[in-house]
C-alpha cells in the first residue's frame, strides 16, 4: 500500500471512532427520556438504562451496551464483562415481572416486540 493510502486509512479510522462515540452519547440521551419502571422492580441506575437502551433497539452487542453506558468516562469505564453481570443481574429481576431479555449468537441482547409492549404498559401503570 502507498503512505497516502496508510494514512487516508488510519485519519478514516479516526473519524469512524469519533462518529461511533458522538451515537454512543446522543443514544444514551435518547434512551435516558422519560421512561419510568414500576418501583417494584427495584432496578439500579445502570439496570435502567440498560433496559431503555435495549428498549429503543432490535438487538445491543455487550460492545454497543458498553459505549452507551462508559462512553463519556476518560478510562473507558469498567471490563466489559461487568455488562454481562449487569445483563445477568437484570434478567433475575426481571424474569418475575414476565420480561425476558434474550441473546441471540452473532447480534446481541435483545428484547421482542411482546416483551417491549408490556414493559410500556407496565412504565406507563408505573407513573
Amino acid at each position: 500500500m502507498s503512505l497516502a493510502l496508510d494514512y487516508e486509512i488510519v485519519h478514516l479510522r479516526a473519524q469512524l471512532e469519533q462518529k461511533e462515540a458522538r451515537i454512543a452519547e446522543l443514544e444514551r440521551l435518547i434512551a435516558d427520556q422519560q421512561i419510568a419502571f414500576p418501583p417494584d422492580w427495584d432496578l439500579t441506575r445502570i439496570q435502567t438504562r440498560i433496559l431503555r437502551f435495549l428498549l429503543k433497539r432490535n438487538f445491543a452487542n455487550r460492545e454497543q451496551i458498553d459505549a452507551f453506558l462508559y462512553a463519556d468516562r476518560d478510562d473507558g469505564g469498567p471490563e466489559l464483562e461487568n455488562v454481562r453481570v449487569h445483563i445477568c443481574l437484570l434478567r433475575k429481576k426481571l424474569k418475575p415481572h414476565g420480561v425476558n431479555i434474550s441473546w441471540m449468537v452473532g447480534m446481541g441482547y435483545r428484547l421482542d416486540d411482546e416483551t417491549k409492549e408490556k414493559i410500556r404498559s407496565s412504565s406507563a401503570r408505573a407513573d
